[in-house]
């Protein structure tokens, strides 16, 4: 899939680095080649993570480590490789993709929401020491989107979900949110939330009316 995209935008096939995200070691070694062959990266986009459909008293520990350690671990030892060579350039921008459940919890999404919920705490961290660098942050939360990502959504026992969520199927098309994330990352936007109406207003509800929202999700989950 990589070497096709790279074909389609006429980007040399040996610029293609392919490695795997959790092996952390291998990861930073993978980074530091990236920097050792085009000098420095003005923009990173972390698209890496898996979704979860399981309830708390269901979910086995390690699932909620491999969770953890690929939707925030993961992102966070390439930010610390990365980091540096942002700093000396004086620029650089971090594109994190979160979830709406980056911003308040949902039945059956417990390590996925606390995973996403601990991107925002350091990537805005990040962000408040590393302005005056010249370091933007955005992160995507999107909501429902058409996609297939709940075929591989860990269960409570570190099993695929095999399923696609009917709330999906009627998401935002794949090709809109796509056009809504580059022009995020083009006007470099703090956040932005796309998906459907009733997940953008939960955003809000949970920052203006918290303890409505927790009513209304509480009913959701019965």
């Amino acid at each position: 899939m990589l070497k096709k995209l790279a074909t389609d935008i006429n980007l040399p096939e040996e610029n293609v680095i392919p490695f795997d995200i959790t092996n952390h070691d291998k990861a930073k070694e993978m980074v530091h080649k990236v920097l050792q062959r085009i000098g420095s990266i003005d923009c990173i986009i972390f698209t890496a993570g898996v979704s979860q459909r399981s309830l708390v008293a269901d979910t086995q520990f390690f699932v909620y480590e491999k969770l953890i350690n690929l939707n925030f671990l993961s992102i966070v030892n390439i930010a610390l490789t990365v980091l540096p060579s942002m700093i000396e350039k004086k620029r650089g921008h971090f594109v994190v993709l979160s979830s709406v459940a980056g911003k308040f919890g949902t039945p059956g999404r417990s390590g996925y929401s606390a995973s996403k919920q601990a991107l925002h705490g350091f990537f805005e961290s990040l962000r408040a020491e590393h302005t005056k660098d010249n370091i933007n942050v955005t992160f995507i939360c999107p909501g429902f989107i058409n996609t297939d990502i709940t075929m591989r959504s860990l269960t409570g026992n570190g099993e695929p979900y095999q399923r696609i969520d009917s709330e999906l199927e009627h998401g935002m098309p794949v090709d809109l949110c796509a056009r809504k994330i580059v022009k995020a990352i083009v006007s470099e936007k703090r956040e932005i939330y796309p998906g459907g109406n009733k997940e953008v207003i939960g955003v809000y509800l949970n920052r203006f009316l918290p303890r409505l929202l927790q009513y209304i999700i509480a009913l959701k989950g019965k």
